[in-house]
């Protein structure tokens, strides 16, 4: 059973899991774009040899630094595989947000930006997906990372509006991961009582852009 890939995984990291995503869509030597870049965390255990474009806004990470909702035009069509992992935690998340978790999604930057509410981060990934469409090759494959969220105590189910956007702009829905926290990574709590089940768990979303 080990060296299947599970739709569910307990990890203590996104590079835990990631790789199982590539090894069921993503064949090496594939081109690959990674939007929103970061710390580089999702491939830290990747094994095979990808051809890999590191972008992301910050000019200090990555090897090209362009906004992911307007990427250039001459990328139309040029990747096989495109990663989109934007800040998606909204105000509450915020709050309780750990600092070596800020220094790779800068989620505090973005809500003194004004964007910290779930209708904002709903449209960064509706931006982010309008994009990968255009430079995906046909049939090429679309990662999202996400996390469904609480905001004023109602229910936002992201996972599922973003599976909704992909059909809608494009893509088939080939596939739906989840990343399970590990116990040594327990979820913070802002309060003492709550209204709803603590969220452990995150998604990561597999969309195939239609030929």
């Amino acid at each position: 059973m080990s060296d299947f890939v599970l739709t569910a995984r307990v990890c203590k990291s996104n590079a835990e899991q990631f790789p199982d995503i590539l090894k069921l869509f993503v064949q090496p030597p594939a081109k690959v774009l990674d939007m929103t870049y970061g710390n580089g965390v999702f491939w830290r255990k990747v094994t095979g040899v990808y051809d890999v474009t590191k972008n992301d806004i910050d000019p200090s990470r990555g090897n090209t630094h362009h906004d992911f909702t307007d990427l250039p035009a001459n990328w139309r069509e040029r990747f096989d595989c495109v990663v989109l992992d934007p800040p998606y935690l909204g105000v509450g998340g915020i709050k309780t947000l750990k600092k070596s978790i800020d220094r790779g999604y800068k989620n505090r930057a973005r809500a003194e930006a004004d964007l910290a509410g779930i209708s904002a981060v709903r449209r960064l990934y509706a931006r982010g997906i309008i994009e990968a469409w255009r430079v995906l090759k046909r049939s090429g494959i679309l990662v999202i990372k996400t996390m469904d969220q609480v905001e004023s105590g109602q229910q936002n189910w992201l996972h599922v509006d973003l599976m909704e956007m992909c059909r809608i702009l494009g893509f088939k829905n080939e596939d739906l991961l989840v990343f399970v926290n590990h116990p040594d990574n327990p979820p913070a709590m802002r309060h003492e009582h709550q209204l709803h089940a603590r969220r452990n768990h995150s998604y990561w979303i597999v969309a195939r852009r239609r030929p």
